[in-house]
């Protein structure tokens, strides 16, 4: 594993974007499969339709969305040997700045879709070079004075060490920097320590509200007084469905509505977006609520697509769509 890229930031006011770039590899079989028949062999199956290629990844998702924002941003990641076969291009193509630990041995992560005759799905997720993250420098990526050029940082790894290496790496470096952290799948593994440490540094938490309601247990104490006990973390967002996403602060509760989609044709891939709306209007030192609202907005186009990187809105058609969207704030 070796960085790449050691050149200076090209502007100053970046958005760092710190987490999992993948690949998606969709199709289908034409005959029907089962995972629960232990003393069956399951034998091969016949492909029923071409193997799609899709670009993903929280980190991946993340970025795409802040690009066609127009702040595309610094996005750091641990990718494979096939990385420069369709993801840069992708990628360079909005003007994302990459600064990776490149594995030349191995593959960039992948999620693999199998849809059967049934329309049943098995997705399984495979890591690959992903799975050694945390044994990234991100002091070998950036001269410490470049940590201070930065207007916002997301952290969403996946990787509980790596979760809290990067965030306290950077914290490090620039203490006033607003921090934002969301669990990519891996909340069963943040323990109350762990937590703990995040919590110390973050100031805004992003999650499912299952993911919430787990941390919770963790912290063994509710998600207000999480944020009553914290010097520093100063909002909890948690989401449900794009018409129920809560903000919570030491002072109020706040609801987001959904954005106005013409059509939805995926309910995949949009909380994604969401985040992405949220970390620009972070970015640009709006308030929470007007933050949410351009993230509820830039989520309503992501569902009008079936893949997460293929939504294409402008900024301004984002804007427009943010003002249809309502907040209800209630004082705790």
């Amino acid at each position: 594993m070796k960085p790449e890229g050691s050149a200076h930031l090209a502007e100053r006011g970046k958005i760092l974007v710190i987490g999992k770039v993948s690949y998606g590899l969709e199709f289908s079989i034409s005959e029907q499969f089962s995972l629960f028949a232990p003393e069956e062999s399951v034998g091969g199956f016949t492909v029923g339709s071409d193997v799609k290629r899709v670009f993903s990844g929280m980190a991946g998702n993340v970025a795409y969305g802040l690009a066609l924002l127009g702040s595309p941003p610094i996005l750091v990641s641990q990718v494979g040997n096939d990385f420069d076969w369709f993801y840069r291009s992708h990628l360079e193509k909005h003007e994302v700045e990459m600064r990776l630990f490149i594995d030349p041995e191995k593959e960039t992560a992948c999620q693999y879709k199998i849809t059967d005759a049934q329309e049943k799905v098995l997705e399984i997720l495979q890591d690959n070079c992903y799975r050694f993250l945390a044994e990234g420098d991100l002091e070998e990526q950036f001269e410490p004075k470049m940590f201070l050029d930065l207007t916002v940082a997301f952290i969403g790894t996946g990787k509980v060490e790596a979760d809290a290496k990067f965030i306290s790496t950077i914290h490090g470096h620039n203490k006033s920097l607003p921090l934002i952290y969301s669990p990519d799948a891996n909340v069963h593994e943040l323990t109350k320590w762990r937590l703990s440490q995040i919590f110390e540094k973050i100031t805004v938490l992003v999650c499912t509200e299952d993911e919430l309601k787990l941390i919770e247990e963790r912290m063994k104490a509710s998600r207000d007084e999480i944020l009553a006990n914290s010097t520093r973390l100063k909002y909890v967002i948690s989401i449900l469905q794009r018409s129920k996403i809560i903000i919570h602060s030491k002072e109020t509760r706040v609801k987001v509505s959904e954005g106005p989609a013409e059509e939805i044709f995926s309910d995949d891939g949009w909380q994604d977006a969401f985040r992405a709306g949220l970390i620009y209007g972070v970015s640009l030192k709006r308030p929470i609520d007007e933050a949410a609202k351009l993230g509820s907005a830039l989520a309503s186009y992501a569902v009008e697509t079936h893949e997460y990187q293929q939504y294409s809105p402008s900024f301004e058609q984002v804007s427009l769509r943010a003002f249809e969207v309502k907040t209800i704030s209630k004082n705790k």
